[in-house]
């Protein structure tokens, strides 16, 4: 069937509380693509229905372990694109949230909240490490990648990005949404390209 894909209205709470619940059993990418993903398949049925919700499970900790592109953003450009005929639109102006919001924002009913940060930048193992440097200072010891509050973190960051995407999906097929312009040299300054356009490497 050829994309979009018809979408419908979702609730960005419940979808958030079954990414935070997904993020266990998947990691972050499987927790943004299946939590949105199972919401369609029961609200719309086919062709979602065909689509397994563990496609995007390779995604964890930045593409298996890699630390490239935030899992969280990598479930959620799937189903953005399943969905929408301007994904990059849609995409952009995620990204551009994730770099510049103070994350995660979400914290599971009964939880003490968590420390924030900023990340200016999409990719995971910057994203993680600047986390872990806020938690450091919140948590008065030191909390490394490997540590039980980084995991617990990555959980309330894929609710925060699953709820941002219905958000903005909703938005989209209302006719509501305003995207983000995101410049092409804007984006390199917070991607892999800093380091790497012609006249960085003159520098």
């Amino acid at each position: 069937r050829q994309l979009p894909y018809p979408y419908v209205k979702l609730d960005p709470e419940k979808v958030a509380k079954r990414a935070y619940n997904y993020y266990h059993k998947g990691h972050c990418a499987y927790a943004v693509f299946a939590s949105i993903l199972d919401e369609l398949k029961e609200k719309v049925g086919e062709p979602y229905t065909g689509i397994p919700s563990e496609l995007y499970v390779y995604g964890k900790g930045g593409v298996v372990g890699w630390g490239t592109l935030c899992g969280a953003l990598n479930g959620a450009c799937g189903i953005i694109t399943l969905t929408c005929k301007d994904y990059a639109k849609v995409i952009d102006t995620l990204i551009d949230w994730y770099t510049r919001t103070e994350l995660p924002d979400f914290t599971p009913r009964g939880k003490k909240v968590y420390p924030e940060s900023i990340s200016n930048s999409p990719l995971c193992h910057v994203s993680v490490m600047k986390w872990c440097k806020a938690a450091t200072s919140h948590f008065g010891r030191p909390i490394a990648y490997n540590s039980r509050e980084r995991s617990e973190r990555c959980a309330r960051l894929s609710a925060s990005v699953a709820r941002k995407v219905v958000e903005l999906l909703n938005r989209y097929h209302e006719g509501k949404f305003v995207p983000t312009k995101v410049k092409a040299r804007e984006k390199t300054k917070m991607d892999c390209r800093e380091c790497h356009f012609q006249e960085n490497i003159k520098k």
